[in-house]
């Protein structure tokens, strides 16, 4: 096939590919989906996420606690108005709502309640004992210091709803089903539930667009109109908040990266070569070997996850030096033909890709997706670039002819210069890398010294692998989330000993059973208490008893409410009752299909503790309480319940113990094999022990400072920085194996080597001060990473390309 042809079919690959694979990208943004997804605690602390998943939190903040609650219920109802921008906002505890939705809430606890609970009720309201239940109860109101309970004798004096209320605890101490979720204990904070209307949270784009709208409109248009309610801080946080935050600041991250990428590689390559067209053939050698690549990703992912999209500037960094150092030696070459500088250059870019490639393919072995797909698509873009780099930029780059043409001094005339002398700015050059090399190889003494001090007097990088590497290092929605958390968490409660439990079922049998094993397995000492959401999941056997007695009770409403009036309550003493036993006779009446679940009405005033999922089906939320001095790692219950099918202990603080087990597995099944591949690689690449000798110092040299420089800094391993690594480790063997392939040519000199080191510089220096643009950006962990690589890299190229000649030819002098 003729060179014509074969061009448009490699641009129709390109475009198809680019298209591909750019259709399949997603900004998953989820810490969640960067571990494995069978890691004890995750799938529960996924369900815990994935249940208020869709709610908004505006705060509303202010000194004055009656300012707070008026702008609190003004700006509640202002959005309620506004269908299109909210499906509902929910600004009041169950205690708060309409007496309608209480009194439902009681009637359904009671019908699903045990039987025997529903006797003893029927009991307590007998003739013989109704009397002496009223005056308890009307003492209680008068006398009690606990206003919640006195309350609720006064509202509720044949014990209806206190009983319901017990139900719902399981027995447990009910303070935080009687708190208000809404409000802080000192009133300055008031919180607004807002659920988005339709697809509003289809993607980050969506839910950012949601967001900026909301925030216009209450910050921009109602709360100037409100003159009265100066000194108001409203603020927005929860699950779509945080996902618009993070996503757009990532995105915008990686655009200023692939901006920073572009305008670096141009700028230093024209202080190289002062030419715009192989220029311009090398930054469209880099573009197609990344769609390919995308492309090549979109069918075997279908997705790529945020960790992963930083593979395009690592494929930047390390294909760009197959072509720069191709155009090194068809300038050190001038008139030999393409075939000739491809089979001078082939070599070491082959074992430079193939290296690197092995490298990065270790770590698709991973237990973390995020670093198996980064390794997985790394590898192969490495392959890719060095075959579009090498059959493709090279040629273009020596002209149409394939010949590669000498630049002409600019003290001597064009015809008369000889191809092989170098012109003055040449030798400049060369003469200053010289003088840098000693420099460099002095550099790298003095800062493994100095690495060796940090970590002597600050130890080792810390690991860090929380959520927190993902969240934006400026953050309205985290900075809210904080204040909420400090101003509503009780102040007498102790971190990490509550621990969230949820309950995930395709129906209410299959829920009811889950619920139930975990009440057995709680019995322990290792559990101070625990709450479990039984009483919402339907019972079918228990409401088809319930029914005939609670519609007896029901029959009985004038004679009980005789006997309330008698005993000197007010007159809306009686109105929770009423309505309880309304809600009787008209179950009765309709005879509904059981189990009979509540109405989603009843289940958004209860905050959720039940709730319907299209994908997980029905779920429950209870929580447990460690014993004092119990420690999280050490407590078997927890994995006791995740053995119950659809229990999950959820929450951080349990997922954290599963961390450091897997940090230590990943040693085993990604380190080990990737060393196993290096040393493999040592022999294969380098010859004899000296070869071998200076790459390994190379490498140690190189790892040492890194890790001295990010203590220093105060720099973690994290979900993102540890991509640094094979980073850092691909670019050393990459520099290595192009020095070391010049050092061992007969005639090689450490001219030549120097000049070599320019083109690496540039290599090194592009992709170096490219990562180091993300430290600019908004995201935490893409700052640590780009902090790291930076680092890694810059050291790589001082050592390897500097240092390596510099240690060498002293060697060989000596």
């Amino acid at each position: 096939m003729k060179p014509a042809p074969l061009r448009l079919l490699f641009v129709l690959l390109v475009i198809v590919a680019g298209w591909f694979g750019v259709s399949r990208l997603d900004f998953d943004v989820d810490p969640l989906s960067l571990l494995p997804q069978e890691l004890p605690g995750l799938q529960g602390t996924r369900l815990l996420r994935e249940q208020n998943r869709d709610l908004l939190l505006i705060a509303v903040q202010a000194d004055d606690p009656a300012l707070v609650e008026v702008t609190a219920e003004a700006l509640a109802e202002h959005l309620a108005s506004k269908p299109e921008l909210c499906a509902s906002v929910r600004s009041k505890s169950l205690l708060q709502s309409d007496s309608a939705i209480i009194a439902e809430v009681v009637a359904y606890l009671w019908l699903n309640a045990p039987p025997q609970e529903v006797a003893k009720l029927t009991a307590s309201l007998d003739a013989s004992s109704l009397s002496a239940l009223l005056t308890k109860a009307k003492e209680t109101a008068g006398t009690s210091l606990d206003l919640q309970n006195a309350t609720m004798s006064g509202y509720d004096p044949l014990g209806l709803a206190r009983g319901a209320m017990q139900l719902l605890s399981g027995g447990a101490d009910m303070s935080s089903l009687m708190s208000d979720e809404f409000s802080s204990a000192d009133g300055t904070l008031r919180l607004l539930f807002v659920t988005p209307p339709g697809k509003a949270l289809a993607d980050y784009r969506a839910a950012n667009a949601w967001l900026t709208q909301i925030k216009s409109e209450v910050r921009e248009k109602w709360l100037p109109q409100q003159g009265e309610l100066t000194g108001v801080k409203i603020g927005f946080t929860g699950d779509p908040a945080f996902q618009a935050e993070i996503a757009t600041g990532m995105e915008g991250d990686m655009r200023q990266s692939i901006g920073a990428v572009t305008f670096i590689v141009g700028f230093l390559f024209w202080l190289l070569h002062r030419s715009v067209k192989p220029l311009f053939w090398l930054l469209l050698a880099i573009l197609c070997a990344n769609l390919i690549t995308l492309g090549t990703a979109g069918v075997i992912y279908g997705a790529l996850n945020v960790m992963s999209m930083g593979f395009a500037a690592i494929l930047t960094g390390l294909i760009e030096d197959f072509g720069v150092v191709g155009l090194h030696v068809a300038r050190e070459h001038p008139g030999e033909s393409f075939a000739s500088i491809r089979r001078r250059v082939q070599p070491s870019v082959a074992w430079s890709a193939v290296s690197i490639a092995g490298i990065f393919a270790m770590l698709g072995l991973s237990q973390l997706p995020g670093v198996a797909q980064l390794g997985v698509l790394s590898a192969l873009g490495v392959l890719i670039g060095a075959a579009v780099m090498l059959f493709g930029f090279l040629p273009l780059a020596m002209g149409r002819t394939g010949v590669a043409t000498a630049r002409p001094s600019s003290n001597a005339p064009a015809s008369t210069t000889s191809p092989q002398t170098p012109n003055d700015s040449a030798k400049d050059a060369t003469n200053l890398a010289l003088k840098m090399q000693s420099v460099m190889g002095w550099l790298v003494g003095i800062a493994l010294i100095a690495a060796t001090l940090v970590l002597i007097a600050q130890g080792m990088p810390k690991m860090d692998f929380g959520s927190a590497v993902l969240r934006p290092d400026k953050s309205e929605a985290f900075d809210v989330f904080e204040d909420i958390e400090k101003l509503m968490m009780d102040a007498n409660s102790e971190p990490g000993r509550n621990i969230p439990l949820i309950f995930a079922a395709s129906d209410a049998t299959a829920l009811r059973q889950s619920i139930t094993t975990a009440q057995g397995v709680l019995k322990t000492d290792e559990v101070e208490s625990h709450m479990l959401p039984l009483a919402l999941v339907p019972d079918a056997e228990a409401q088809k008893a319930n029914l005939t007695a609670l519609q007896a009770l029901a029959q009985r409403e004038e004679e009980l409410r005789r006997a309330v009036d008698a005993a000197g309550f007010t007159e809306v003493a009686f109105a929770l009752t009423q309505n309880v036993f309304k809600q009787w006779r008209e179950w009765t009446t309709t005879e509904p299909t059981l189990p009979l679940w509540p109405k989603p009405v009843v289940l958004e005033n209860l905050g959720g503790i039940v709730s319907k999922h299209e994908e997980h089906g029905w779920m429950a939320l209870g929580s447990l309480r460690l014993s004092a001095g119990r420690e999280v790692e050490k407590t078997a219950v927890l994995h006791a319940l995740e053995k119950i099918p659809g229990a999950h202990p959820a929450g951080w603080a349990f997922l954290r113990t599963s961390l450091e087990p897997l940090l230590q597995r990943e040693i085993l099944r990604v380190c080990v094999p990737t060393a196993v591949i290096a040393i493999l690689l040592f022999f294969l690449v380098f010859h004899g022990w000296r070869e071998r000798g200076f790459a390994f110092l190379v490498l140690a040299a190189s790892g040492w400072i890194l890790l001295g420089g990010m203590s220093a800094f105060g720099l973690t391993w994290n979900l993102m920085s540890v991509g640094a690594v094979p980073l850092c480790l691909g670019l050393g063997l990459d520099f290595t194996i192009h020095v070391m392939h010049a050092l061992r040519e007969p005639d090689m000199t450490r001219e030549r080597v120097a000049a070599l080191g320019r083109s690496l510089a540039y290599c090194g220096l592009s992709t170096g001060l490219a990562f180091g643009s993300l430290a600019t950006g908004s995201n935490r962990g893409l700052i640590t990473l780009g902090m790291t690589a930076m680092i890694g890299v810059l050291t790589v190229l001082i050592t390897a390309a500097f240092a390596l000649p510099w240690l060498w030819f002293r060697k060989s002098v000596q």
